[in-house]
């Protein structure tokens, strides 16, 4: 199975209406303790975007996890340091300012979006994605990862080493594993239906030969097919990433220019 992870990265027009000076504001009630009041304004700063800048949404998140944590909103403090981390995945707390409960949080959440934010820290490296959007774009990143079948890994034939990728194994097991079976086959057949019951005495040592042709090569296809999938199951790997396409397009009109990441998966 293959699905796509598709990655939008948009770009905000600054607001006019000096979102630096109400950022500013939002930032003093957090210190003067009127925590309602930070979420109010740091949210109509996020919802919807009104910033800027990469920098003004990391800190106005920031300040709004930390404004919901001391509101006892939980969830909705998981929420913003993941989108934190979205934009930028190896960002740090300050410890002098922030409680050691809330940075475990924070490293909490690190922890369990890791794959997530190891895809966006190779893609950021990538010079094309440096380069900034102009206005009125959105620029779609999108990365195919092939999900691979335990079931393939059990099957003969090599099925399993082509599906890993090793075609020469998967050659080298199919094509043995095939003349084995084929031996076997025709050793039986010859026995059973050219010979029959009523085998003359000189036919002894051929009938006994074919027999064992039948069984030893019914052994060693086995034998074969249990080496396959030991193989198989030893280099197995469960998902491959294919590469990735970037592209921009044109924000839609009804869509609120973001800042930051977007995640769509098509199965």
């Amino acid at each position: 199975m293959a699905f796509c992870l598709l990655i939008a990265f948009g770009i905000s027009q600054p607001n006019p209406v000096r979102v630096d000076d109400a950022l500013r504001r939002a930032e003093n009630e957090y210190r003067y303790g009127n925590y309602d009041a930070a979420v109010e304004q740091l949210r109509a700063l996020l919802y919807p975007m009104q910033l800027g800048t990469d920098a003004h949404v990391i800190e106005a998140r920031q300040y709004l996890a930390l404004s919901y944590y001391l509101l006892d909103r939980l969830d909705e403090v998981g929420e913003e340091f993941a989108k934190l981390l979205h934009l930028d995945p190896d960002y740090q707390l300050d410890p002098y300012t922030v409680a050691p409960p809330v940075i475990d949080m924070f490293e909490t959440i690190r922890r369990k979006l890791k794959p997530d934010l190891d895809i966006i820290r190779q893609l950021k490296s990538d010079k094309q994605i440096q380069t900034p959007v102009q206005p009125g774009l959105q620029r779609e990143i999108e990365r195919t990862i092939t999900e691979r079948s335990e079931l393939a890994t059990f099957l003969p034939f090599g099925v399993g080493q082509f599906q890993n990728g090793h075609n020469g194994w998967g050659v080298g097991f199919a094509v043995s594993e095939l003349l084995l079976l084929t031996a076997n086959i025709v050793a039986y057949v010859y026995a059973v239906e050219v010979l029959g019951d009523g085998y003359p005495p000189e036919d002894r040592s051929l009938v006994q030969g074919l027999a064992v042709t039948q069984y030893a090569s019914l052994a060693l296809f086995g034998l074969a097919w249990s080496l396959g999938v030991f193989h198989a199951r030893l280099h197995f790997v469960p998902e491959v990433e294919g590469p990735t396409t970037v592209r921009e397009v044109p924000l839609m009109e009804e869509q609120a220019p973001v800042s930051g990441l977007l995640f769509k998966i098509d199965l």
